[in-house]
């Protein structure tokens, strides 16, 4: 049977058919009602109360409701649980409504399309990502709807899925949108779910491509859109969604711009993640990564464009200069460097605030927030002209001082607005005639009536006139019977009483409709000021984000002269002969981390001529990886523009660094450790050109001993014989250091080791010259492997050698298993018995008297008996 329900749930239902995809808040007064299903999950995702209310024909249909001043907060939970949420608003006053009030969904929020401050990280963007094949071309748009931003890029060739997993572990989207088939989506999706898992991902349907392919023209202009097919219906595509979710003209993305990976120099996922540039492996965090080191800025804006730069390092010698040129500026006026400081501390994140005026949700503390921001541009634009670089006097050109804004601020809205925008208490006394007379109604009314009385007695001469109040006439004027014929012409008789006369007069009257709603009109009043200041601004607001811009350039200057004055920094040379020539140069995180020692800085000379190829050998733990991370970590800092910490460098910009690090399985698509370590190494040798740099650790080290050293000597001549790429090359296998006499481009290298006795100390310095042992078994007794354990290591090792000696191949079987219960021959050396030999060594026995040469016997026999309980 078919129900009907009440008029308002079919309105309800109404709106619920065109959003089925979506958890509907439904105004009702001051909640957000959700019925049906909706009601049913909402109630249990937010661990609210369900309850029901009455649907017609005796029925009763679930409900539950949030207070919608508290709702950002409820819908905030909804979407980091991967729903989206539709707000439907009452869009006329219900007071004048005939019938059901008329309700419109205003926004739909999706993980893409957050606003509220409480869902947004401050110092991170929050991508809108949108996918779209065409012709062998995969376009990626994206757009952060909070500060204006709109990318677009395109991918083509047989890698272009994993060029973009690469770009999309840069943006990290909070929301990928699929339009149309993606030949591939298998590559995408599993790459997300490993890398990326807070990506929701959403599918397009019913966009009719002949309205939304009108869009980018007339949102950008037709001379602004790329000449890519693909990438036009890319854009046309992401436009469509956001009118769709925001109900918004979109003012605010006003600027298209394109990803040209000529301009950059290209870091892969891979790359990204290992050397930690932007996130940590352990947790995804910021914490011991580059950005970490490096972020002084004042303002999220500077926060997020740094991010951007070390992402997205430069090509190009001239640009890098600049920014060269702007750190030293500031290096040189300190003095300048610090009042910026001082600036920059009290403007807010003016970016995201003018996307809020732009949709409608700016508050009015959004306001005095802009204003707040906008009141030190004069001083910093004056500041700035102390500078003489060519990007920092750039900036003092291109940022504006808004006076026109920031004073219509600050002269309309109070210091400290309430949150709300409909509450009144948002516009200042002075500025606004009407709304000043209905405040001192409001405040002032008992006082106005006495007034009157005392006017109205004097004018007429009648001193017993009185003004009274009831709810059936309002406000009105009594007169007794005696005195009826003084009453003026302009009083209006309305009531007669047994020994008196009532009157109204037009002045009286006028004041009644003040004072009765004077406490509405005030909230309206304002609001519609409010709302008339917020127009105003919108109006400016791509004046107003160039200037943002700006200020989130000049904010990351500083910080990077900020890192550099602090840690010791110096400036690169930039030269053209492809050289990467660095002195003691140091690990900008390691160095930060490290407590109670100094970082050991090394050299690095690479060239295409005599020095291509680096084969570095040593110990595990000796720092063979820190120092590789560290060669690739300064490159990247040089191309961003940054100092670096070294004492002197000369580095040729690189196109594309490649890291092969690490062994991890890839559970995503079900690879071994050797699978992805040999997949990694092909995208390397097939992407990597003579400008790049490579970091290979430890390759082959996933398979046999014979089959990993062939892989790791083919790669190796590969890379020599073909590729002519820059490399640094770790391994344990101390047979390829060999390749360095039948090639003038390849040098050995290793990681200094000091013997002490039988104890061994790792110098952390890279010095010249193939390494003879490996140590690995000191590494293990440091890791804290039982005693036993150790000796036993140290017995098959020298059995192995001998084998190997005597012509032992890959398959040479391990010495045979101690019986059961058999210790260690006494006999057998151990390298680590030296602490209490050590001891031993250092007594002056001549010296000691009877009692004490007992005391130190006594001291040894327990240090040993501590170590064989180790066992």
């Amino acid at each position: 049977m078919t129900i009907s329900y009440t008029p308002m749930l079919e309105q309800y239902r109404e709106v619920k058919s065109r959003h089925s995809n979506e958890i509907l808040f439904f105004r009702l007064g001051d909640f957000y009602e959700m019925f049906f299903e909706d009601a049913e999950v909402a109630a249990r995702e937010l661990e609210i109360t369900l309850t029901s209310r009455e649907g017609g024909q005796n029925t009763r249909v679930p409900m539950c409701g949030v207070p919608y001043h508290a709702a950002d907060n409820y819908i905030a939970k909804l979407i980091n649980k991967g729903f989206k949420v539709a707000i439907c608003e009452q869009v006329e006053d219900p007071k004048q409504a005939k019938g059901i009030v008329r309700r419109e969904v205003v926004k739909i929020v999706t993980p893409g399309t957050v606003l509220a401050e409480n869902s947004l990280p401050d110092k991170a963007n929050n991508y809108l990502a949108l996918l779209y094949e065409e012709a062998d071309e995969l376009c990626l748009t994206s757009a952060d709807i909070s500060t204006g931003e709109f990318v677009w890029a395109v991918f083509a060739g047989s890698s272009r899925a994993n060029l973009v997993c690469d770009q999309l572990y840069r943006l990290l989207p909070a929301e990928l949108v699929l339009a149309g088939k993606l030949e591939g989506l298998a590559v995408i999706s599993s790459f997300l779910a490993q890398r990326v898992p807070a990506c929701a991902m959403t599918t397009l349907t019913n966009a009719d491509l002949t309205v939304v392919s009108a869009l980018p023209g007339h949102h950008f202009g037709d001379e602004a859109l790329p000449a890519s097919p693909a990438a036009q219906t890319a854009i046309s595509y992401l436009l469509y969604y956001l009118h769709y979710t925001l109900k918004s003209d979109l003012s605010h993305i006003n600027k298209l711009a394109a990803i040209n990976a000529q301009d950059y120099l290209l870091l892969d996922a891979s790359t990204l993640r290992n050397l930690e540039i932007t996130r940590n492996m352990r947790d995804g965090g910021r914490k011991g990564t580059l950005l970490a080191v490096l972020d002084f800025t004042k303002t999220a804006m500077g926060s997020r464009l740094l991010k951007k730069w070390l992402e997205f390092p430069l090509l190009n010698p001239v640009a890098i200069a600049k920014r060269q040129d702007a750190i030293s500026d500031l290096l040189d006026k300190r003095a300048v460097l610090d009042e910026l400081k001082e600036l920059l501390s009290d403007i807010y994140d003016f970016e995201r605030i003018l996307t809020r005026i732009e949709v409608g949700s700016a508050n009015a503390r959004d306001l005095t927030a802009l204003r707040t921001s906008l009141a030190v541009l004069p001083a910093i634009k004056l500041t700035l002209q102390q500078c003489q670089s060519d990007l920092v006097t750039g900036i003092g050109g291109e940022v504006r001082s808004h006076v026109d804004v920031a004073s219509m601020i600050a002269t309309a809205i109070v210091d400290n607005p309430p949150f709300g925008v409909r509450d009144g208490g948002i516009i200042r006394t002075g500025y606004d005639l009407e709304l000043d007379e209905l405040r001192a109604i409001a405040r002032d009314s008992k006082q106005w009536i006495q007034d009157l009385e005392l006017r109205e007695r004097e004018t007429t001469g009648i001193k017993s006139l009185k003004i009274g109040y009831n709810k059936v006439f309002g406000y009105y004027i009594e007169v007794t019977h005696a005195n009826t014929g003084a009453v003026p012409a302009y009083y209006i008789r309305k009531q007669t009483l047994v020994n008196a006369e009532r009157y109204i007069m037009p002045e009286l009257k006028d004041f009644e409709t003040k004072v009765l709603g004077a406490q509405e009109k005030i909230v309206n009043i304002e609001y519609q000021l409010f709302a008339g200041i917020r127009d105003y601004i919108k109006e400016r607001i791509s004046e107003i984000q160039q200037t943002a811009r700006q200020i989130a350039q000049l904010d990351v200057i500083m910080s990077l002269s900020e890192v550099a004055a602090r840690y010791g920094y110096t400036r690169p040379d930039l030269n053209h002969k492809k050289e990467l020539i660095i002195k003691d140069g140091r690990h900008p995180v390691v160095e930060r981390l490290l407590t109670g020692e100094m970082f050991v800085p090394n050299d690095t000379g690479l060239n295409h001529h005599d020095s291509e190829i680096m084969i570095i050998t040593g110990p595990n733990m000796a720092g063979k990886s820190t120092y590789m991370r560290q060669v690739a970590l300064l490159t990247i800092m040089a191309q961003t523009g940054s100092f670096i910490p070294a004492r002197a460098a000369s580095i040729g910009p690189v196109d594309r660094i490649f890291t092969r690090v690490g062994a991890s399985d890839d559970l995503a698509t079900g690879q071994s450790t050797f699978m992805v370590e040999m997949t990694e190494a092909a995208q390397i040798i097939k992407f990597a050109t003579a400008n790049s740099l490579i970091i290979l650790d430890e390759i082959g080290r996933g398979t046999s001993t014979f089959d990993g050293m062939s892989i790791a000597r083919a790669v190796v001549e590969y890379i020599k014989d073909k590729v002519k790429a820059k490399t640094l090359f770790a391994t344990h296998y101390h047979e390829l250091t060999e390749l360095a006499e039948y090639s003038k481009v390849i040098k050995n290298y290793s990681v200094a080791v000091k013997e002490r006795g039988n104890d061994i100390v790792f110098l952390r310095r890279i010095v010249p010259g193939g390494a003879d042992k490996s140590y690995g078994i000191h590494v293990a007794q440091l890791a804290g492997l039982p005693k036993r354990i150790i000796e036993r290591a140290q017995q098959v090792l020298l059995e192995l050698e001998q084998c190997k000696g005597q012509g032992g191949t890959d398959r040479t079987p391990l010495p045979a298993p101690l019986p059961a219960g058999r210790q260690q021959p006494a006999a057998t050396i151990s390298l680590f018995n030296s602490s209490i030999a050590d001891e031993i060594l250092a007594i002056d026995v001549m010296t000691l008297t009877p009692l004490e040469a007992l005391n130190t016997l006594y001291k040894l026999q327990n240090k040993a008996r501590e170590e064989n309980g180790s066992l």
